[in-house]
């Protein structure tokens, strides 16, 4: 086995294509956290992304996407916008994770959102989570009546939106508006809203921002932004801007109008993108790691995932890390959920996981 370190900006047409390879022999990994594209736009924003090429011969076996952090540590690409991260393998195919963290120099790893099914991850994960989906194979139309039958919301959404297009016009999905008008508007809402609870928005972050952009305006067969705008005629009500693979979208950043909030448009912008996005092939809405009420009602499978982290045992960032392990370990025992909560968002600011400086 070798190991090269590479630059995103090095990623050639045929290490892209073994990459792809690698992915669609994985339901794992279909999404767009694990293309190349991705990696490439984060490269042009951050400097410190980097890409571990692993080869057996001539032939490439997997790709990690990570940034160097300062004192040896690693981030996950794109640090607190990634909803999925981890090692771009055939299923089953064994490769030594620390053998990648001496190949990049490093100490640890902290992750967050690696699926589960890679197994070189699960000893080192202190936490089981889940990302709710919405399995599209079925097609929308099964879907919907498996959700109407069991969920009274459901058959209350079609009233909903009755009175929506009652007051405003006909509800009418663009599934990828590029305009500017559309963007600042659902930037001002989100702002909003988290002004409201006290945060700042992630996307105000200049790294974050210039990520999403590019983002926005890639528009290619395997990968792109999605602005999805919901109209009521000429009554902009939610917004949701989301990335997609191929096949799949992934649920990032959802916003609505809070003016018509009772009507519930972010709920119903959902049924409208369920409904397009089966029309046009894909198979997929994964809405990833949360425990919101509506991921909840909406979906119809989950992908479990990890959290942890991968160390050298010795080194000056792998020693607090086991004795995190240890404490979130004591702590997962406990009968309140509140405390294994509070250890685990404790030691995430003491020790950085996760987010890029």
């Amino acid at each position: 086995m070798q190991i090269e370190i590479i630059q995103p900006s090095e990623i050639d047409d045929g290490l892209a294509t073994a990459w792809r390879a690698l992915q669609a022999s994985d339901p794992d990994l279909g999404g767009p956290f694990f293309t190349p594209d991705f990696a490439r736009i984060v490269g042009r924003v951050r400097p410190d992304a980097r890409v571990a090429v692993v080869r057996d011969g001539p032939d490439v076996s997997g790709v990690f996407t990570y940034h160097r952090q300062r004192f040896g540590r690693l981030a996950p690409l794109a640090g607190q916008i990634s909803d999925y991260h981890g090692l771009v393998a055939r299923p089953g195919h064994h490769i030594d994770m620390r053998a990648i963290l001496r190949a990049a120099e490093a100490q640890a790893f902290d992750f967050n959102h690696v699926p589960r099914s890679q197994a070189g991850f699960v000893p080192h994960a202190y936490r089981d989570t889940t990302s709710p989906l919405v399995d599209l194979r079925d097609g929308f139309d099964a879907w919907f009546a498996d959700k109407s039958a069991q969920n009274r919301s459901f058959r209350d959404l079609a009233r909903r939106t009755r009175k929506l297009e009652r007051q405003h016009g006909p509800v009418r999905l663009v599934a990828n508006d590029t305009s500017r008008a559309t963007w600042d508007t659902f930037m001002d809402w989100k702002r909003a809203a988290l002004a409201a609870a006290g945060a700042g928005y992630i996307l105000d972050t200049g790294w974050a921002g210039d990520i999403a952009r590019a983002i926005r305006d890639t528009d290619t067969p395997e990968f792109g932004g999605m602005t999805s705008a919901l109209w009521a005629g000429d009554t902009l009500v939610a917004v949701h801007f989301g990335m997609r693979s191929a096949r799949r979208l992934h649920w990032w950043f959802p916003s609505y109008s809070h003016a018509h909030a009772k009507m519930s448009p972010g709920l119903i912008q959902i049924v409208e993108m369920l409904r397009h996005l089966d029309a046009q092939g894909f198979e997929e809405l994964d809405f990833g790691r949360g425990e919101q009420r509506y991921k909840r009602d909406f979906m119809n499978a989950e992908r479990p995932l990890l959290e942890g982290s991968l160390e050298r045992p010795a080194s000056l960032m792998g020693v607090p890390r086991r004795l995190r392990k240890g404490l979130q370990a004591a702590a997962n025992r406990l009968p309140s959920p509140k405390v294994p909560e509070f250890t685990r968002r404790a030691g995430d600011r003491l020790l950085g996981a996760g987010r890029l400086t």
